[in-house]
């Protein structure tokens, strides 16, 4: 018998549930096996599921091309902050210089 795991990470949980799906074992078995909760596994069936769904509906190019684009609309904007961010830090410098004078 396998020692008891007290923490099932995400790989686990993804070998568990292929191995339910595939029919290698049965819920029941698995459940007694692990000690786990039927409607524990079933909740990680359920999240899975949804994941692959969702992992189905948006390919991943789409993905990195909107990543790019996110990317680099943010450099552009942080650039245009530091533009106006040195434009007002000498636009203060002629301002205390003129103070300065009189």
């Amino acid at each position: 018998m396998e020692p008891t795991i007290q923490r099932w990470s995400a790989k686990r949980k993804v070998e568990l549930l292929l191995a339910l799906i595939k029919g290698e074992k049965k819920l029941v078995d698995a459940c007694r096996e692990y000690d786990l909760k039927e409607s524990e596994v079933e909740e990680w069936t359920d999240t899975f599921v949804k994941s692959g769904e969702r992992g189905l509906k948006a390919r991943t190019g789409d993905e990195a091309d909107a990543h790019e684009r996110e990317l680099k609309e943010l450099r552009a904007k942080v650039g245009e902050l530091v533009l106006e961010l040195d434009a007002r830090k000498k636009l203060q410098a002629l301002n205390d210089r003129d103070q300065n004078a009189f």
